[in-house]
């Protein structure tokens, strides 16, 4: 079942690493904890590094549409970002899709026009999770292709998964289906999803947090679950984390409290007098924000210490929210630091192993982007 304890071509490796080498990135997460935008960040991350890359979503939400500007996203991959190709998995019309491709298209048409697509996955235990998975396994290992059809073969899928408590049987569904399939196209579809997923070297699985007492308890649950299962977890990424504006200058806040005449001298040269009542709220406040942030700097260490060396990446909390095109490419910023739109590779030395002895980076040119001009008529929001 994969790399014992989720364990494999990922151990150990950066963000960076994760982002230039994976060719599936599952991003999940409890609820609330920003999953579905980190997923986003990671997309334009990933293409600031030269990837072409495509951003699924499964849950029917719409989540992505907003953070690239759009509307509403379907089952067809559209430009969403420079680099950056979007979906939104649909299980009937995966269903359909998969029919249609072992020649079934006219019981596919008739399921539609019947409305029993629902009723058929519905009854096959995993059978949904499998087509919406497949969608995803096909547009991950889809080589380059020109003239009509989908687009060309993308570097990078990131798909915004399940919350945690149901990513195991989410992603474990191939594994079930293949269990009751046990010959035909269908085990063979399940078998193929299944490697991809168990594949160190082509799948991370990337969870987000908040720097809370019950998220980074469920979190590191989570991790646990998650290498139970035989699953590469690579990331955990810790969102809306409180920035330390004062850092070593903390420890001046509990003299300036009973005597705050160097801070009102301090407000006065800046412009600003503020009698003594001010003061006193400008010096809760900053000792509310300290104690916040000592709080949230705790939680973190517990989280790094419980994740056993996995890397935590922070992003920070952003005050207007994580609402759009801007917003994603600030924290792709973080995601991947030193700039974007730079060669894949070049911010590390190291590379992982593949099984077959040769290095997984592609080396540090960018990648091309054939991609882009998929669906066309979308246009670009937020590139």
């Amino acid at each position: 079942m994969g790399c014992p304890q989720g364990r494999g071509g990922y151990d150990g490796a950066t963000m960076l690493e994760v982002l230039d080498q994976a060719r599936l990135l599952v991003v999940t997460g409890k609820g609330g904890t920003g999953k579905t935008t980190v997923a986003a960040g990671l997309a334009v991350a990933a293409a600031g590094r030269g990837r072409r890359v495509l951003v699924a979503e499964v849950e029917g939400r719409q989540g992505l549409a907003g953070l690239f500007g759009r509307r509403q996203l379907d089952h067809r991959e559209a430009r969403v970002a420079q680099g950056v190709n979007a979906l939104a998995v649909d299980p009937d019309e995966s269903l359909r899709e998969y029919l249609a491709g072992y020649g079934f298209a006219p019981l596919a048409r008739l399921l539609s026009w019947a409305h029993l697509n629902r009723f058929i996955t519905a009854a096959a235990p995993g059978l949904g999770d499998v087509l919406l998975v497949g969608k995803v396994w096909e547009a991950a290992t889809r080589e380059a292709r020109s003239g009509s059809g989908p687009p060309g073969g993308y570097d990078l899928v990131v798909l915004d998964a399940p919350p945690t408590g149901r990513v195991v049987p989410f992603l474990r569904a191939p594994e079930t289906v293949a269990e009751l399939a046990r010959v035909g196209p269908i085990r063979h579809q399940a078998d193929r999803v299944r490697d991809l997923l168990d594949d160190p070297e082509r799948t991370a699985v990337v969870l987000t947090c908040l720097p809370e007492e019950l998220p980074v308890a469920e979190t590191l649950e989570g991790v646990a679950a998650l290498r139970e299962a035989g699953l590469p977890v690579a990331a955990v990424v810790a969102n809306q984390v409180t920035g330390d504006r004062l850092g070593g200058r903390a420890g001046r806040l509990a003299a300036l409290a009973k005597d705050p005449a160097p801070l009102a001298a301090a407000a006065a040269a800046a412009g600003a007098r503020l009698d003594r009542a001010a003061l006193g709220t400008l010096l809760d406040e900053a000792r509310g924000r300290q104690r916040v942030v000592a709080r949230e700097r705790r939680l973190l260490k517990e989280l790094r210490a419980g994740v056993d060396g996995l890397p935590v990446v922070e992003l920070p909390f952003l005050g207007g929210g994580a609402g759009g095109p801007e917003e994603v490419r600030a924290l792709a910023g973080h995601l991947a630091p030193g700039g974007l739109w730079t060669a894949a590779g070049t911010s590390s030395g190291r590379r992982l192993p593949s099984r077959s002895g040769a290095p997984a980076s592609r080396g540090g040119a960018p990648a091309s982007r054939g991609s882009d001009d998929a669906h066309p008529e979308a246009g670009e929001a937020g590139g």
